[in-house]
C-alpha cells in the first residue's frame, strides 16, 4: 500500500449550484465551525499519521469493478464510524477515493473544513432549496461520474438505512459498497452523538462487503448487507483483538 504522502487530489469543498435561500443567522455559526474543525483536525492528525490500516477486501477488486463497468462506487456506512472511516481512506488509490457528501447545516459544517484539510473532496447539498437533497446528489454524480461516500443513517435513526440510498444508486447506475471500520484503541462517544474516535498508533480494519448492483438495490437489501458486515466485524474484532 502506498504511503500517506502519496500524490492525490487536493482537498476542496464545493457546493451544489441550485437555487436556495441561506438564512442570515448562519453567519453567526462561523466561530463555532472554526473551533470545531480545528479541534477535530488536532485530534485526528496524530492518528492519521500513525494508524496502521488494513482492508479485508483487496482494493484491486473494487478498482477493477469501477474500471470495467465504468460505473461509480457508493461507499456507505453508519455515521458512528465517520472519524474511523476518514482515517481508513488515507492510503486508498486516488481512483477509488470517494467524494464526501455533506449539507450546509451547522452539524455538517463543524466537520467539513477539517475533512478537506486531510485531502478529501467534499460536495455540499443545499437544504434550503426547492430541489430535494436526493435529487441534488443524483444530479452531481451523473455529471461528475465520481465515487461518493454516504452515511446510511444520516439525518435519521441510528443504524437504519434511509430510502434515499438505494434510490440514488439506481438513478446513477452505481455500485453500493457496505463498509464498517473498526479499530483499537478508540474512544466511543455516545452522547450527544454516536462517534468512534481513533487514538494515536491505533489499528484500523476496514471491512467491506460484496458490492451491490445499485440497479437492483432496495432498502432491505442495503440494510441487511451493512448489518452483516457489522456483525462480521464485531465477531472478528473480538476474536483477534484488532
Amino acid at each position: 500500500m502506498a504511503s500517506a504522502d502519496r500524490a492525490r487530489p487536493r482537498g476542496r469543498i464545493s457546493f451544489a449550484r441550485v437555487p436556495c435561500e441561506t438564512p442570515r443567522y448562519r453567519s453567526l455559526y462561523r466561530p463555532v465551525e472554526l473551533v470545531s474543525n480545528a479541534a477535530l483536525a488536532a485530534w485526528i492528525y496524530p492518528c492519521w499519521r500513525t494508524a496502521r490500516i488494513r482492508w479485508t477486501q483487496s482494493l484491486d477488486v473494487l478498482t477493477r469493478l469501477a474500471e470495467n463497468t465504468r460505473r461509480p462506487l457508493v461507499f456507505y456506512s453508519w455515521h458512528a464510524y465517520e472519524p474511523l472511516t476518514l482515517c481508513a481512506f488515507r492510503d486508498v488509490p486516488p481512483e477509488l477515493m470517494p467524494t464526501g457528501i455533506g449539507h450546509d447545516g451547522l452539524l455538517s459544517r463543524m466537520l467539513q473544513r477539517a475533512t478537506a484539510w486531510f485531502g478529501f473532496r467534499l460536495w455540499i447539498y443545499r437544504r434550503d432549496s426547492p430541489i430535494r437533497p436526493k435529487q441534488q446528489i443524483i444530479d452531481m454524480v451523473r455529471a461528475r461520474r465520481c465515487n461518493i461516500g454516504l452515511f446510511a443513517d444520516a439525518g435519521g435513526p441510528y443504524g437504519r438505512v434511509k430510502p434515499g440510498l438505494p434510490e440514488i444508486a439506481r438513478a446513477t447506475d452505481a455500485w453500493l459498497v457496505p463498509l464498517i471500520v473498526r479499530g483499537r484503541p478508540i474512544i466511543m462517544l455516545k452522547r450527544p452523538w454516536h462517534y468512534a474516535f481513533p487514538l494515536p498508533f491505533c489499528r484500523l480494519t476496514a471491512y467491506s462487503g460484496n458490492p451491490i448492483d445499485g440497479r437492483d438495490a432496495t432498502v432491505d437489501l442495503c440494510q441487511d448487507a451493512l448489518d452483516a458486515v457489522e456483525r462480521q466485524s464485531t465477531r472478528l474484532t473480538v476474536r483477534t483483538g484488532n
